[in-house]
């Protein structure tokens, strides 16, 4: 399969080098077009004010993908409508993470922008991250379940302006217990500010936060990673609330 590959980590982060050699193990056909720069919590954003630039990207001695010095959804635009606009892709993938993706993170997550980006433009797009990594991810679980997952979607048509949210455990692969499809959850960050004072006396501030990990929901994505499984979450890219929407109707009448 042609497969698109890009992240928020930047394009020499090891999560998207060990996720390109396992495809590539596979047979697949893969093309990198990723941040020149970590662009982690950028969200969707795209950029409008300076031109975006794009260079050959190398890794142990041989062409890896190319760079952009942009943001997320920049790379899978720039990749879709210029570097490989004749190329037929079978599905993007976004990752490997370094870092959950789970609940409100989907607002502010690079990765899952890049993959959201690739749904808008027609492609079946999947989003991998590694849950709470320490100085020695797994990154191969979750290449190894991404490798194993693409076989068992790979006839699945995706609805319109949808994609595949995954989440997987930082864990060994004998300890995964398998994977579940769950729902986006109610994780959500409790905003920290600390003020600080540079040389010249002028404030400045560092934003920060701590994710409240409780979730009520019994199939949420942040739950079914708790239980040791791979969270599979299928997201609809349409924000409108159509419980709200009757509220409202029913108020006019």
């Amino acid at each position: 399969m042609n497969i698109l590959i890009s992240n928020d980590d930047g394009i020499y982060a090891k999560g998207i080098k060990v996720l390109v050699d396992n495809l590539k193990k596979k047979g697949h056909s893969v093309y990198v077009v990723a941040p020149l720069e970590e662009q982690s919590g950028t969200g969707h954003g795209v950029t409008l004010h300076t031109p975006l630039r794009v260079s050959k990207a190398y890794r142990d001695d041989g062409f890896f993908g190319y760079s952009v010095n942009g943001k997320p959804a920049d790379c899978v635009k720039v990749a879709c409508n210029y570097i490989y606009k004749d190329v037929e892709f079978d599905f993007l993938i976004a990752g490997i993470n370094r870092g959950a993706n789970l609940g409100t993170d989907l607002f502010y997550s690079g990765t899952f922008s890049a993959a959201a980006e690739g749904a808008l433009l027609g492609l079946r797009s999947i989003a991998i991250s590694l849950t709470d990594p320490n100085d020695d991810p797994y990154y191969e679980t979750a290449a190894k379940f991404m490798v194993d997952y693409l076989e068992k979607i790979e006839d699945v048509e995706f609805p319109r302006d949808s994609l595949i949210n995954i989440n997987v455990p930082n864990l060994d692969w004998e300890h995964i217990k398998g994977y579940k499809y769950s729902v986006q959850g109610d994780r959500r960050f409790k905003d920290s500010l600390v003020e600080r004072v540079d040389t010249q006396g002028n404030s400045y501030y560092w934003l920060g936060g701590k994710a409240d990990d409780t979730d009520e929901l019994e199939y949420s994505d942040l739950n079914v990673i708790k239980e040791k499984y791979i969270s599979v979450t299928p997201v609809k890219l349409s924000f409108t609330c159509e419980q709200f929407k009757k509220i409202l109707e029913e108020n006019d009448n």
